[in-house]
């Protein structure tokens, strides 16, 4: 029984080790931030939306955390979506209404440093077999305005 707990207490380190900078995989983009967590998603909000993006939903997992007494730090997921790009996109293969409207994480580490990701959108042709040229360059065109959105943030 001894064993175990001490096995369990190990697994329990090792999977609640700090990620906030390890990508899962290439997919995954992790940027550092040079602003705090609600600074940094006013600066994307605003050059989104000049690309028409709208912002969807802003979802508090801090504000969870605290409901459930629990300690989180500073995490959101904010969806944007445009529209007319995702209109294009699910016509391609409604299946990519999975991933749409675009996600992004903004997050503190418990150093206090904000970071932002997201997945990369060249990963969805992939995940949806998407094989249509003109959705292939839709897929493109937001990653290029994801990474611009971010560049106003990330430390360089």
């Amino acid at each position: 029984m001894k064993k175990l707990l001490i096995l369990s207490a190990l697994f329990l380190i090792i999977g609640c080790s700090d990620k906030t900078k390890n990508a899962t995989s290439k997919f995954i983009k992790i940027y550092d931030s040079k602003f705090k967590v609600k600074k940094s998603l006013e600066i994307i909000k605003n050059d989104l939306k000049s690309k028409n993006y709208n912002l969807t939903t802003t979802y508090n997992h801090e504000e969870d955390a605290l409901k459930l007494k629990q300690m989180l730090y500073p995490t959101l997921t904010v969806e944007f979506n445009n529209p007319k790009i995702s209109t294009k996109l699910i016509s391609c293969n409604p299946t990519i209404a999975q991933d749409l409207p675009v996600r992004i994480a903004i997050y503190n580490d418990i150093k206090g440093k904000t970071y932002i990701s997201y997945t990369d959108p060249e990963y969805w042709s992939l995940k949806h077999n998407i094989k249509d040229k003109e959705c292939i360059n839709l897929l493109f065109l937001i990653k290029s305005d994801l990474k611009e959105a971010v560049n106003k943030v990330i430390k360089k």
